[in-house]
Parts: structure tokens; C-alpha cells; sequence
């Protein structure tokens, strides 16, 4: 192996990883964020949404479900006035917006930079690839089309399932609200009928 092509090979896979580790910081901090919300968007059943509704504080990656019942209890005994529709619309908005800021936007923030980083990493294997062309070296060429190819790819599928996640768990966060907001209505009537 000649001193060129150990060149070739040094600088090829030195871009190859710098392109990698720089579409993977982002995706694992979103994959790892996607973990999170995952976890805050578990559905509780009733039982122990009363016995874990009596905790006085609330523990980071709690439930959200859990945050909406307190918050709903809370504001349900200490509005006077307000319609409690309103009140119970408002508490759910409340949970969304607490979703949206922790998960949702982060997430997306994430997401959002793995496009711009694997064309980054495509402008710098075209930039290998004119001076491989430049010194008419075929290794470097190939090496250098692969590294723009696969920076694209990575990034593209990153965004993709960091994307596709966020709203699966989104939707996951709505049923998870819409269930406590039926365990509310059945205690209303429950009340209501005593």
C-alpha cells in the first residue's frame, strides 16, 4: 500500500465518521427524548391513578395522565365562576402545552438538524471527491461519493423516525388525556347521582 492511498483511506474514513458522529449526536438525543415522552405518556389505571394522585410532589418522567388529574382536581375545587367545561378544557391545553414544551418541540428541534448535517456531510464526500478526481485516484472518488450518499441517507431516515415517533406518541398523549377525562366525567356522574 503506497503512501497515497493510505492517504486516501485515512481521509476517507476520517470524513465517514465525522459524518456519522455528526448525524448521531442529534438522533440519539432525539431517540432518547422519544424514550422520555414515552414514558410520560403511559396510561395509568384508575386505582393507581387515586393511590399516586395523593403524592404531594410531582417526580421528573412522571405520567402525564397523573399531572392532568391533579391539576384537574385542583382547579376543579378552586375555580368559583368558571364554566367546568372550561375549566376541564383549559386543564387539558395546560397538559398539551407541558407536552409540547418537555417533548414535542425538543424532539422536533432534534429532528430538525439531522436534514442540514447529512447535507453538510454530502458537501464534504463531493468535496473529497473533486480532489480525488483532481488527483485521479478511483479509491478516493468511491470512498468520498459513498461518505455524501450515507450522510444523506442516515439523516434523512433519522428525521424520518424521529419525526414519525413524535406524533405516534402524541397521539398516545391524547388517549392517554381522553382517558382521564373519562374516568372525570364517570366520577361527575357518580356524584351527581349521590
Amino acid at each position: 500500500m503506497n503512501e497515497g492511498m493510505t492517504f486516501d483511506l485515512i481521509l476517507t474514513c476520517s470524513v465517514s465518521a465525522l459524518a456519522l458522529v455528526a448525524v448521531w449526536f442529534p438522533l440519539y438525543r432525539g431517540l432518547r427524548l422519544c424514550l422520555e415522552a414515552r414514558a410520560a405518556t403511559r396510561r395509568l389505571d384508575a386505582p393507581e391513578l387515586r393511590r399516586r394522585m395523593d403524592q404531594s410532589s410531582a417526580a421528573p418522567g412522571e405520567p402525564l395522565a397523573l399531572l392532568m388529574v391533579r391539576t384537574l382536581v385542583r382547579s376543579l375545587r378552586e375555580s368559583t365562576g368558571h364554566p367546568r367545561e372550561f375549566v376541564v378544557d383549559a386543564t387539558k391545553q395546560y397538559v398539551v402545552n407541558e407536552y409540547d414544551a418537555n417533548y414535542a418541540r425538543p424532539i422536533s428541534m432534534y429532528a430538525n438538524l439531522l436534514p442540514p448535517i447529512g447535507f453538510i456531510g454530502t458537501t464534504g464526500g463531493l468535496l473529497v471527491l473533486f480532489v480525488g478526481m483532481h488527483m485521479a485516484d478511483g479509491t478516493l472518488e468511491l470512498g468520498a461519493l459513498a461518505i455524501a450518499l450515507t450522510s444523506s441517507i442516515f439523516a434523512l431516515v433519522g428525521f424520518s423516525t424521529l419525526e414519525g415517533i413524535k406524533i405516534r406518541l402524541y397521539g398516545r398523549l391524547l388517549a392517554c388525556l381522553d382517558e382521564v377525562l373519562e374516568l372525570q366525567r364517570r366520577a361527575d356522574e357518580r356524584t351527581a347521582r349521590a
